[in-house]
């Protein structure tokens, strides 16, 4: 397990340092610049003195001596200071990283909790009514754009009905309330819409790979000769069946790590929530180069960690991928 671990930490390296690379010189290459997101606004700025703030940031230099500059300080953790308010890149996203985690985590855990049992169910009463019904839910879900759920349940629970807020992850008054079980409240009233749509959108093709990895293990000869032995139908299925089963899974479970951090870039601009795929929303308008390579790096870096951790728990679950890796 540890030759397989060393393996799979090196190439981690060139991979996190060709999107570094790639994610630089494509945001050069978009159109428009900080500089002018910074002033275009204003028509008293001459040219001359575009140019000196562009050369301030450091934004006349060649594209590769800029680069180099970025890299460098990427070894000491050092993302540099926002353009647009010159408050320190990791400031901002360390007061928006909580809110991002306390929604996906939150969001993966209720579709994990449901997506599952129903998958599994429907992968053992194949071809029942209750598994038709679900297969149509998930086309549903597949073919449902997420901006129209969230706009439907804004509308429905938000808007008409009122029982439930449209924005934000608090009250404008969250601070004046007195005990913490109202705050909790609060935040938890903010937080259901958003985790349901977040929810929804993924409960569709987890069950349906949940569904198909049933059925794969339940035609297997161990699960026949289970029967066979006289094995409670719970043990043969919902000990042998379901933990074989869940293996295909676990690299489902380590894909959904990035979306802790970006996952919710729809989701979070129209509900308002301070989160990160917001912060990231509002950089690229804006044309902040250095907090869109921030977040760039912490979403390739939770990308490649979530392969890794797929890879180690496959590794460590069937020990014929250790060998042939």
């Amino acid at each position: 397990m540890i030759s397989f671990l060393t393996r799979r930490l090196l190439q981690l390296i060139p991979t996190l340092f060709g999107i570094s690379i790639i994610s630089f010189f494509l945001m050069q290459l978009a159109p428009g610049g900080p500089v002018d997101q910074l002033t275009d606004l204003n028509p008293q700025i001459t040219p001359a003195a575009k140019e000196h703030i562009r050369e301030e940031m450091g934004l006349n230099r060649p594209i590769f001596v800029q680069y180099g500059v970025w890299l460098k300080h990427l070894v000491t953790l050092d993302f540099g200071r926002s353009f647009k308010d010159h408050r320190p890149v990791t400031e901002k996203i360390r007061e928006r990283l909580p809110a991002t985690l306390l929604l996906n985590v939150l969001s993966i855990g209720l579709t994990l909790i449901i997506a599952l049992p129903l998958g599994f169910y429907s992968g053992l009463r194949a071809n029942s009514f209750f598994d038709k019904s679900l297969t149509a839910f998930v086309f549903l879900g597949f073919s449902m754009p997420t901006y129209v759920l969230a706009l439907a349940l804004m509308l429905i629970f938000g808007l008409h009905l009122g029982w439930l807020p449209m924005s934000g992850l608090t009250s404008l008054d969250w601070n004046e309330h007195a005990s913490w079980a109202a705050r909790s409240l609060d935040m938890a009233r903010h937080l259901i819409l958003p985790v349901i749509v977040l929810s929804v959108t993924s409960l569709a093709g987890l069950s349906r790979y949940a569904r198909s990895s049933m059925l794969e293990v339940i035609h297997q000869d161990y699960i026949r000769t289970a029967i066979a032995k006289g094995l409670t139908p719970w043990r043969v299925y919902g000990v042998h069946a379901v933990r074989n089963a869940l293996l295909p899974i676990i690299t489902l479970l380590g894909l959904m790590l990035p979306d802790l951090i970006g996952g919710g870039v729809i989701i979070e601009t129209l509900f308002a929530y301070p989160g990160m795929g917001r912060l990231g929303y509002d950089a690229i308008l804006s044309r902040d180069y250095n907090l869109i390579m921030a977040l760039t790096v912490f979403s390739a870096v939770l990308t490649v960690l979530g392969n890794l951790a797929a890879d180690v728990a496959y590794a460590w679950a069937d020990p014929r991928i250790r060998t042939q890796s």
